[in-house]
This record gives structure tokens, C-alpha cells and sequence, in this order.
């Protein structure tokens, strides 16, 4: 059997690569990012750096013929894609599988390999946080004895070496744990760095988390109404910071039973404001109240290339909305916007080509 063309297989890679970043990224406002989870700094070993020097490859004018799989997976994106336009990007199914939307701000541990043997993991209660919450870090050491263990913060924007806060950790059964209390000037990407003495030699692991005071608080929601095929959720917040925030939340019943990722979007100003959370009919259609919404997710989007994602929090973990009666929502269909439309014809038109 002849083998493929390193440049043809490498095209339809770049092509299918890009259509695939196009299809996800390329989205209105409100469509909640669900594959856009903030990404958590692997833990690292320090060692010596060693500097590579890469060579950029040149590029040759040539026309390469594309085989006909790559159209199969534009179809296969299409069909996906128009699947998903029968609903509303705000207001999205949700299930006790869809694990990384239920708890958005999860930390994954990773066990880094020390030298010499043994493994050791940095364990955090979340990934991002906001003023006043405490920074609680624990280690979690396998095969290796460690001793003089302590723990340090350090800004990933600051270029300098100052350290925003120091903790020797306290060992119980096995696991080594500090906590180190916030202060106002923790704002934006931060390092954690684990430090520890191991069969004479000292050794250091690292993560990265996110800091952050409070651009604005959630301090309520006010009465819940039906609009069209809708059930309207006024979230009531006070705004430190004027700007153009999205809010993330999700709609569970009273029970518990996760529903529908609602996401909602607004330019507010400064002092008391509100953003409208929908849930739409057909998603709500098998459920019933009285019903809670919980696991807010709320950010002030960069006003200019290179700002950076400010966040909000709530003042409780979820509100309680009582009953509503689904029946009162009439049944029209939802209809995608332009944008959405011209993207499902370009998908369809690469899938024919």
C-alpha cells in the first residue's frame, strides 16, 4: 500500500485543526465557552534550564490535492453543529456526566516524579479565588520522606522575585498542609511553590492558580417570570468594576438534578445592577420545581488586547427560586441568529467542496 504524503496528511491536519478552532471559538457572546475551561498550570519539578534554538521552516509555494476524508469531517462537524442550533446557546442541557461544567472551578492534582524516587502532588480546594479567601495548599508525598516543608506565593505577572506570602507546612498522617490568608494586592495568575528537603537534597514543585478581589458580588435574584418560550432569572449583583460581564450558572431542581447551563451577558455600570439568566422551554420540558440555581461563574471580560479576565463571586453557593409552572411558556421554536447561520453554511459548504 502507498503511503500518504507527509504534506497532504499535514494540510488536512492544519485544515480540519483550524475548522475545528473556527467551530468552537468563533461564538456569540453569550454562548457559554464549555471547552474554554481555564487551563491549570501543570505541577513542575525545578531543575536546570536548558535553551533550545528552533528554526523556523520555510514555506514553499505549492497547491497540494486534499483527499476526500477531509470533507467527511467538515460533514461530521456540520451535523454536529446544526444538532445544536435546534437550541439556544444560553440555555444548554446539562447532566451528572458533564462533570467539568458542575464544578467549573475544580483543581486536578498531578503527581510530579521527584529525584531519587518517589512522587509528590500538590492538592488545592479550587483552582481560582477571590479576596478574602484563604489559599489552603496541601502536599501529598508517596515512596519519599520529606522534611522542612513550607510553602510560598509568587505573582506570575511580576517579573520581580517578591514573594506575596510564606507558610511552613504542619504534617498529619502522611500530608503536609499550610494555610496562608489572603491579602488585597493577590490579583491575577499566581505560582504556588511547594519547597522540601528529601534524602539531602532540596527539592521544589509548582502549580499555578488564579486571585482575584472581586470585580462584582452576586447578592440575590428577584422574582422569576416566563417570556416567550423563556423562564426569566433576574441575578442581581453590586458592580465594583464597570464593564462587559458574562455570568455562567447552573439550574438544578430543588433535589438537586442538574437541568441547564444558563449564561446571560451585560455592559454594567458601577453600584446595584442585574443580568438575565434564561432557561428555555424545551430544555425544561421533563423537570419541575420548585427549582435552585448554584455554581456561578461570573467574569469581566478584557476591555482591551492583553487585559486580563477579572472575576466575580456570589455571596452564597446557590438561590433557592420556588416553583414555576413550565406550562405557561408557549411552544415556538428557537431560531439561530445570522451569525450562527452563516457559520453552519460554511461548515456545510467545506463538507461538499
Amino acid at each position: 500500500m502507498k503511503k500518504p504524503n507527509k504534506k497532504v496528511v499535514s494540510t488536512i491536519t492544519l485544515l480540519v485543526g483550524l475548522a475545528g478552532y473556527w467551530y468552537f471559538t468563533s461564538e456569540p457572546a453569550t454562548l457559554p465557552d464549555q471547552a474554554s475551561i481555564t487551563p491549570q498550570k501543570e505541577p513542575s519539578i525545578t531543575q536546570p534550564s536548558t535553551q533550545t534554538v528552533q528554526t523556523k521552516p520555510r514555506i514553499k509555494d505549492q497547491v497540494e490535492t486534499i483527499p476526500e476524508s477531509i470533507s467527511e469531517s467538515f460533514s461530521l462537524l456540520a451535523d454536529a453543529y446544526a444538532s445544536e442550533l435546534t437550541l439556544p446557546a444560553y440555555s444548554m442541557p446539562l447532566t451528572a456526566e458533564d462533570t467539568h461544567l458542575l464544578n467549573p472551578n475544580n483543581y486536578l492534582p498531578q503527581s510530579v516524579m521527584l529525584q531519587d524516587g518517589g512522587s509528590a502532588s500538590i492538592v488545592l480546594p479550587q483552582y481560582r479565588f477571590s479576596y478574602p479567601e484563604p489559599v489552603i495548599v496541601k502536599l501529598v508525598v508517596n515512596g519519599m520522606a520529606v522534611t522542612s516543608v513550607n510553602v510560598s506565593l509568587k505573582s506570575e505577572q511580576n517579573q520581580s522575585n517578591d514573594i506575596l506570602g510564606k507558610e511552613d507546612m504542619l504534617s498529619s498522617k502522611g500530608e503536609w498542609t499550610a494555610r496562608l490568608d489572603a491579602k488585597e494586592e493577590w490579583d491575577g495568575p499566581i505560582e504556588v511553590r511547594v519547597t522540601f528537603s528529601a534524602k539531602g537534597k532540596k527539592q521544589t514543585i509548582s502549580t499555578g492558580i488564579e486571585y482575584s478581589y472581586p470585580a462584582a458580588t452576586i447578592t440575590g435574584v428577584g422574582n422569576v417570570r416566563a417570556e416567550g418560550s423563556d423562564m426569566v432569572i433576574p441575578v442581581k449583583l453590586a458592580v465594583e468594576k464597570a464593564g462587559y460581564y458574562r455570568l455562567r450558572a447552573n439550574l438544578h431542581q430543588q433535589n438537586g438534578q442538574p437541568i441547564a447551563l444558563l449564561t446571560g451577558s451585560e455592559k454594567l455600570s458601577q453600584g446595584e445592577a442585574e443580568i438575565e439568566l434564561k432557561a428555555y422551554k424545551a430544555v425544561l420540558a421533563q423537570h419541575s420545581g420548585p427549582f435552585k440555581i448554584a455554581t456561578f461563574v461570573l467574569e469581566l471580560r478584557p476591555g482591551v488586547p492583553g487585559e486580563l479576565t477579572r472575576y466575580g463571586h456570589s455571596e452564597q453557593a446557590s438561590f433557592d427560586l420556588g416553583d414555576f409552572a413550565v406550562e405557561q411558556l408557549s411552544d415556538e421554536q428557537w431560531q439561530p441568529d445570522e451569525q450562527e447561520l452563516q457559520r453552519l453554511e460554511f461548515l456545510q459548504k467545506m463538507a461538499r467542496d
